[in-house]
């Protein structure tokens, strides 16, 4: 990948692996949806100058999310696309969600 000038710094250079980029949306990923590192599937590839994410995932039930699939998937694509752009600075043009399977996750109660 292309190092990224940033104004005002010392000479340099800072260059981000596509393998960084794959980890980065990754953690976007887990952050959004919940489920673990290990059940996420992370495809980038380049889309016309963009990057272009496929996101494969199992559909997570169980907790008070009450939003459907097609929702959750919506706001997903927004959370990888504003995310790679703000810790990157990459430019996502399409971010497809597949949901494959279902991961169970049991709401815990505090007393």
């Amino acid at each position: 990948m292309s190092g990224v000038p940033v104004a005002g710094t010392a000479p340099g250079r800072t260059t981000i692996t596509a393998r960084a980029l794959e980890r980065l949306a990754t953690g976007l990923v887990v952050d959004a949806a919940g489920v673990p590192a290990g059940d996420i599937e992370i495809s980038l590839h380049d889309e016309a100058g963009r990057l272009a994410a496929g996101v494969t995932l199992p559909a997570v039930i169980g907790t008070s999310d009450r939003r459907t699939l097609p929702e959750r998937g919506a706001a997903l694509r927004e959370t990888v696309t504003r995310g790679m752009h703000d810790l990157a600075a990459r430019q996502v043009g399409s971010v497809s969600v597949r949901y494959a399977g279902i991961h169970r996750q049991c709401e815990r109660r505090v007393t």
